[in-house]
Parts: C-alpha cells; structure tokens; sequence
C-alpha cells in the first residue's frame, strides 16, 4: 500500500510540475516576442560621403555664415582647403572643384571672424628677418572669405613672430621686426539693427509684435 502511495504522489507531483510549466511558458512567450520586436538604437551612423579630388591634410575649419556651413578640409599638399557647403550634411557639396595652386588659403587657416580669415605659412629662410629655433618666424595673411570659393588676400604680414585675437572686440594683435600691428574686422551679432518707425494705431492692430515702436 505505501508503494502504491508512493507512486501516486510522485505521479501527482508530476503532472503539477508539468502543468506548472506549461503556465511559466505561456506566460513568458508574449514577453519574448514583444521583447525581439522592439528596434536597436544606434548611437552614430554614417549619413553622407564625398569623394575629394585629393588627400585631405591633417586640418579642418567649419564657417557659418548665416544659414549657410561651409567645411574647410586641408589638401595633404597644404597648398589650400577644399571648401564642402554641409549646410545640409546628408547632401555635402564640394564648392571650388578646381581651386588654383598658389591657393591664399594655403598653410594654416582660422577663422577671426564670419568673413575674416588668417592663413599662417611657416617662413623657411626670409631675408632680414630675425629668426631662431627659439622664435621661427611665420608669413600671415589676412583673408576675405565672404565668397567661400574664391578667398582673397587683404593684407600680408611677413616675419611675424606673434599673433592673438581678440574676438570680443573684433581685433587682430600681429608682431614682427617692423613692430606691433592692430587689425579690426566685423564681429559676428554686431550687426546695428534696424530703427522701427513710430507706431500708429492700426500699425499696433496690423501685425504682432507690430513693426513699429
């Protein structure tokens, strides 16, 4: 009899096992399924590529110039920049396909301001220049780049020794063996904004905020 018992309770435990299961499955099957269904993020992906015509170089420099972006990519050569317009970055657009090779760009680019650029060359072996490991000397141009594709050359400094900007003020501090130079160039959100005219009384009904004061 208690062998009979035995078996019986085993058999039960059995089927309580199985049943118990049966239920853990059904339940968690819905929570897997939902679970595979939800879609991998991804942090960075690559939205847009451009050929260029030549290596790059180790220096880029972005300008913005209203609404429009224009990338600035180094030629290995370091004679000039390749200018990309990224204003909309999955659709990049190379600006000067053909840029000469005496580029004023060429050497090291900033920006001093949304039209004002500084391309630095190293000087070799400049005559009358005081030169030393200790303070090489460099040529600095100052660049018009309203027109991204076609940059000019304001002005020429050789010999410089030193160079600071001071972008609050919109100034450029140059040293060489001819002394200090102070250069002032337009300052980005400077602009003199334009006077309203007086408001009337349909002028405050015509608009809002009304385009008077």
């Amino acid at each position: 009899m208690s062998n009979i018992r035995h078996d019986f309770s085993w058999s039960h435990m059995g089927r309580v096992c199985m049943i118990f299961s049966a239920a853990v499955v059904v339940v968690s099957a819905p929570t897997t399924m939902v679970a595979n269904t939800k879609p991998t993020e991804v942090p960075a992906k690559v939205i847009a590529h451009l050929p260029l015509q030549e290596a790059p170089g180790s220096e880029m420099l972005l300008q913005t110039k209203g609404d429009k972006h224009f990338l600035y990519v180094q030629k290995a050569s370091k004679q000039g920049f390749a200018v990309i317009d990224v204003t909309k970055p999955e659709l990049p657009t190379l600006v000067n396909r053909t840029a000469p090779p005496n580029d004023a760009t060429a050497g090291k680019l900033e920006m001093a301001g949304p039209d004002v650029g500084l391309a630095e060359v190293p000087d070799k072996n400049s005559k009358g220049v005081i030169r030393s490991t200790d303070n090489p000397t460099e040529t600095v141009k100052i660049l018009d780049l309203s027109d991204p594709a076609h940059p000019k050359v304001l002005q020429t400094f050789t010999g410089v020794t030193s160079i600071l900007q001071d972008a609050n003020r919109g100034l450029i501090y140059l040293a060489n063996n001819e002394g200090l130079w102070i250069l002032n160039h337009s300052r980005p959100g400077l602009t003199p904004t334009k006077k309203k005219p007086p408001c009337g009384s349909e002028d405050a009904l015509a608009s809002m905020p009304p385009d008077c004061q």
